[in-house]
């Protein structure tokens, strides 16, 4: 590191503490609750919808399929509502699991899997894999008992899988993108998956750990950030922030020359270095350093956690109040929040309020696709109310 390592973790260690505590602050609030009686009564209730509703589960795979083969076909300024719609397969997958008369359910739930697989080798892109993988089966086993040693081999398993899978993906990118190969992509990732199995002594070597080190650690870029500010450029005091709010805000065919998330201009703007032809950032712990120093970094990773803790608790209270299935749109509000700290607070910003604005314009236009009941009544009758809040039994 370009710093000591007691100037680092005198920084990134609290700021971290504070953004993970106010990402797992209890919600003692009934209303917005995620977990025990309340969270057993939403899924009750989602179950007696997607009775009848299980085809609409359907529909969102099939349009998330063909949204996924059409992205790229698209200008960037559409490209990500596009992408919403790909991320609704996996909602549509929820709610075909929830939906347990379908009888076609485990079929299309396997071939789905499938086709999310093939799709991550053909690309070398895994984070899809992971990330919903994690979100969907929190899912699946919601009110399921299952036996302590059962889950930790769960655990393990997916563990050990990631682990290998890290370890061949650098090698299975370099023969894929830069070697022009023109082979099998399956057969090749399936022959350095072997090759990894085959060469059991260097398994646990400290050289095969590197890459999933190297993936997972964000310090030499914070620590890049350190060394810059204050010493070459004054802090910006959340100049950065404020644009970064501003771009997720306003859409980019009125600001064209907005910053594009991903990484490269914070690289240049935070540390001066500029990269091409891949990806890497500061985090939003860098770009807190980078606006307010220590002091005002550590407030503001808090500050970020509380605004995503709030958002979650928000999108409980709308499904338990008023729009039913809310809940198990998860996928599509949150799966860019899931790695919010090795990407920047403008994706966080600009993924939670698209996806927010496209979930009321569904709302608006198919509202029974997310379990609410809009009952006809005649003029001189008032209307019956439903009362969401009243728990199945």
């Amino acid at each position: 590191m370009p710093i000591s390592e007691a100037t680092y973790f005198s920084y990134a260690l609290p700021a971290m503490a504070g953004f993970v505590t106010a990402l797992c602050w209890p919600i003692f609030s009934e209303k917005g609750s995620d977990q025990g009686n309340v969270l057993f009564s939403m899924l009750e209730r989602a179950r007696l919808i997607l009775r009848k509703k299980y085809k609409a589960g359907v529909y969102l795979v099939i349009v998330g399929i063909f949204s996924f083969f059409v992205t790229n076909y698209l200008p960037a300024s559409l490209r990500f509502v596009v992408v919403l719609l790909y991320w609704a397969s996996f909602t549509g997958c929820l709610y075909i699991f929830f939906a347990e008369r379908f009888k076609f359910r485990k079929v299309i739930l396997f071939a789905f899997a499938l086709f999310i697989l093939y799709n991550a080798i053909q690309s070398a892109f895994f984070t899809e894999v992971a990330y919903m993988g994690i979100t969907l089966f929190s899912f699946f086993f919601v009110g399921t008992k299952v036996a302590f040693w059962k889950k930790l081999t769960i655990f393990s398993l997916a563990v050990f899988m990631l682990i290998v899978i890290q370890g061949v993906k650098q090698n299975y990118r370099r023969i894929t993108w830069e070697g022009n190969f023109e082979g099998n992509k399956i057969s090749l990732f399936t022959d350095l998956v072997k090759q990894k199995f085959a060469n059991t002594e260097d398994f646990f070597a400290k050289e095969a750990f590197f890459p999933i080190y190297y993936r997972a650690n964000q310090g030499f870029n914070i620590s890049l950030v350190m060394k810059r500010f204050p010493s070459f450029q004054p802090h910006d005091n959340g100049v950065n922030q404020l644009r970064s709010l501003a771009g997720a805000l306003v859409p980019r065919f009125l600001w064209p020359e907005k910053p594009d998330a991903g990484g490269k201009f914070n690289m240049k703007y935070y540390t001066g270095i500029t990269i091409e032809g891949w990806s890497t950032n500061v985090g939003p712990l860098g770009e807190a350093y980078g606006g307010f120093g220590v002091a005002g970094g550590i407030i503001f990773m808090f500050f970020l956690g509380m605004f995503i803790r709030s958002s979650y608790k928000i999108m409980f209270q709308l499904s338990r109040k008023k729009v039913p299935l809310l809940f198990l749109w998860t996928p599509v509000l949150f799966y860019q929040v899931t790695y919010s700290a090795e990407a920047d607070t403008l994706q966080i910003m600009n993924s939670l309020f698209k996806a927010a604005f496209f979930m009321y314009l569904l709302y608006k236009m198919a509202p029974s696709w997310l379990g609410v009941i809009r009952q006809k009544y005649s003029p001189r009758r008032p209307a019956p109310s439903v009362n969401y809040l009243k728990p199945v039994t």
